[in-house]
């Protein structure tokens, strides 16, 4: 119910806003800028209103809800975005004194109950009332589509914002895969038939021209450029060796270059599989003996690769394991082996920001970008400019364990993932980058964060090197964020390894029959749509493991045990699908040992 004054603020801003309503041609400029200050009046309005509201601990209701609901949301989608960003973020949680951060994926139609479930956890019962970034659980803004977790709209975001009454954060991840760009083709000689002279002389001619725009440039300062020489495919590897020799003689000695700058490659067209494989290594030392220092490659692309549309660089055409044999082949031989096709760094970091500037726009506390299909080198690039962009804010870079990733020197493939995904974090290190995600994206193979054995094939990664990974980070000055199918022990289990934080999202929901909202989606047979008890239950084990461990460290081994066998005993019986009657009663068990270890645990912060 609102107060007397915030219904007659409403009210004021309500006519304010209908009598700047007019049409566009009749607005003049202090109108349009009254009309949005009032739009911006409206939300810190809203603002203020459940700030009150949620210093009581309970929910807005009442016959002015949906006159203010109304107002506020027109004024989201008028503003394109909440009236100021939030002054914190993500980065700025501390979860060694809160715990883990838990973030709940959901388009918004579960908003109220992961609410909720944040405000009536243990942690915030052992508070009393305390603000987002000390309750620590975020609504994730994703659409759970058939393709896996996307990136929601302008009304999903409104409905989020409105539904989220400013006691909880809220996050989004803007996209798995990006859009990439590429500079313009390299320029490609094409080589003619005919005789070795004819050809020569053609293809010198021909050179010249491919270099003269980067060398006669508006400054007089030659731009870097590589030609890339292309045989026909039936082209015998003497005569090619013959070429590439007299081309290159002809570059050391002419004015149509600078020789500084300008050089000389060679495009190979390739088969897959072993066939493919020989005939790279073949041209790479064909390229050595001619003095050629790149060698780079197209054709045809394995179905793994068409299948994710695209994959990084080489692995387009090659496995993993055959893509390591080339590049250290070409390493020894000292030959620079890349894809025909280079990425733009520049324009796909733009798009990464238009994304992210709307996530920030909207308020939300924290932004996830995929980096898939760069290279290292591309992650590099883009991290670099995204992180310069949001230097006060949480865009976080995911790095997605389930697919294969390389550099120019080294490919991580499943085997060897964690040893990849170190090397990924040295490059965030460089750019202090504080907050990462890493996450599983091949979600129609099902494939999970976790093992749940040694032998499980599905999960990626044992408790043991999701630990190490996360100790090699925070020696960096990097948080984690886990995600890929956490289950409420492994949640549990995260808890007690005192991660950063976690996104669950299966764990906390139940399956539903399609709504309107998702009848678009023809591969989508079923919804999953997390619920209150759900969201609770990942809430306080997740809690309840980070005190157990908390408690030993506090020289507390009964309390961190009774703790420690209530919530185990609580696991067993959720995976034993018992009734809500049979469950909860030891749910509010260990949160009540939770809500006392909470207090412990906080008493020792103030010591």
């Amino acid at each position: 119910m609102l107060l007397l004054q915030e219904r007659k603020e409403l009210i004021r801003i309500q006519d304010q806003l209908s009598s700047l309503s007019k049409s566009p041609t009749k607005i003049t400029v202090e109108d349009n800028r009254k009309y949005f200050d009032t739009l911006r009046d409206a939300f810190r309005l809203f603002e203020d209103i459940v700030s009150r509201v949620n210093k009581s601990g309970s929910d807005l209701d009442g016959d002015d809800k949906e006159s203010l609901f109304g107002t506020i949301g027109n004024a989201i989608m008028g503003l394109g975005g909440v009236a100021e960003p939030c002054p914190y973020s993500l980065k700025d949680y501390d979860h060694l004194v809160f715990g883990p951060f838990l973030g709940v994926s959901d388009e918004g139609g579960a908003v109220h109950d992961i609410r909720r479930a944040a405000i009536n956890s243990p942690k915030v019962r052992a508070l009393g009332t305390v603000s987002p970034i000390q309750v620590g659980v975020a609504h994730d803004a994703e659409r759970l589509a058939a393709v896996g977790e996307v990136a929601v709209g302008p009304e999903e975001y409104r409905d989020i914002i409105l539904g989220s009454q400013g006691s909880i954060l809220t996050s989004t991840n803007v996209g798995t895969r990006l859009n990439l760009r590429y500079y313009k083709m390299r320029p490609i000689l094409g080589i003619p038939g005919g005789s070795f002279d004819d050809a020569i002389k053609n293809a010198t001619k021909k050179l010249g021209e491919l270099f003269l725009p980067f060398l006669q440039t508006p400054d007089g300062r030659p731009r870097p450029v590589t030609v890339l020489a292309r045989f026909p495919i039936r082209t015998r590897f003497a005569r090619r060796l013959q070429i590439l020799k007299a081309l290159n003689a002809s570059i050391a000695g002419s004015r149509f270059c600078d020789q500084r700058c300008h050089n000389l490659g060679l495009l190979v067209d390739v088969s897959s599989g072993q066939r493919g494989l020989n005939f790279v290594k073949a041209s790479i030392d064909l390229a050595k003996e001619a003095g050629i220092t790149e060698v780079a490659i197209q054709g045809q692309i394995r179905w793994e690769a068409e299948n994710k549309i695209s994959m990084p660089g080489l692995l387009n055409y090659f496995r993993p394991e055959h893509v390591s044999e080339l590049i250290e082949y070409a390493q020894k031989i000292g030959v620079s082996l890349t894809a025909k096709n280079l990425v733009d760094p520049d324009t796909v970091a733009r798009n990464v920001w238009s994304s992210l500037q709307a996530a920030r726009n909207m308020g939300l506390h924290l932004g996830k970008y995929g980096l898939f299909p760069l290279t290292f080198e591309e992650c590099d690039k883009v991290m670099g400019l995204v992180q310069r962009w949001f230097s006060h804010w949480s865009a976080a870079p995911v790095f997605y364990l389930d697919f294969p990733h390389m550099s120019e020197s080294h490919v991580s493939a499943e085997k060897e993932i964690d040893k990849g995904a170190k090397r990924w974090l040295d490059i965030v290190a460089r750019h202090d980058i504080l907050v990462v995600l890493l996450d599983t994206a091949d979600k129609d193979k099902g494939r999970k964060l976790i093992k749940k054995s040694h032998g499980d094939r599905v999960g990626i990664l044992t408790l043991e090197q999701l630990s190490d990974i996360d100790h090699y980070a925070n020696e960096r000055g990097i948080r984690c964020l886990w995600a890929g199918g956490i289950t409420l022990l492994q949640a549990f289990e995260l808890g007690k390894l005192k991660v950063f934080g976690i996104y669950v999202t299966t764990s906390t929901a139940e399956i539903r029959p399609i709504s309107e909202q998702y009848a678009s989606d023809l591969m989508l047979t079923a919804e999953r749509k997390p619920t209150f008890q759900g969201v609770y239950r990942a809430k306080v084990l997740l809690e309840a493991g980070f005190l157990v461990t908390r408690l030993k460290e506090l020289n507390l081994p009964a309390e961190a045990g009774a703790l420690d066998e209530e919530a185990t005993r609580l696991i067993r019986i959720i995976d034993k699908a018992a009734s809500d009657e049979q469950i909860n009663p030891i749910v509010e068990q260990v949160a009540g040992l939770a809500q006392t270890a909470w207090a412990k645990h906080f008493k020792s912060q103030v010591a």
